[in-house]
């Protein structure tokens, strides 16, 4: 192990954004459960694929998941980047709109806050 300063941009719970010394731009700091669970929703999507499952709710249901999960950390990303005037080291810039949907909510659900 080494310890070396890091430039830490956000510390927020799970979406830290940090750069270590000699990188261009930061990263994301991915927690090992929060790896864990993305690993497991990428592989149960690739599973059904192989296995020709790729329908049905419960595969829809994980593509949901993994896309959102990954479009919202890089929504947040892009969010403390910008805020500290740091240009994002990809392109096209991730929108909201890449966020999916498959299980609208009835009229008669209402979203817990």
């Amino acid at each position: 192990m080494q310890i070396e300063p890091l430039e830490v941009y956000c510390r927020d719970s799970n979406y830290a954004i940090v750069k270590p010394p000699g990188r261009k731009f930061p990263g994301a700091v991915i927690q090992g459960d929060s790896l864990a669970i993305l690993a497991y929703l990428a592989n149960q999507i690739a599973m059904a694929a192989a296995e020709n499952r790729a329908t049905g709710d419960t595969f829809l249901g994980h593509v949901e998941e993994l896309n959102n999960l990954l479009v919202d950390r890089i929504l947040h990303y892009q969010e403390v980047l910008q805020n500290h005037e740091i240009d994002f080291p990809h392109s096209p810039k991730i929108t909201p709109s890449q966020l999916v949907n498959f299980f609208p909510l009835d009229d008669e659900e209402t979203v817990a806050t």
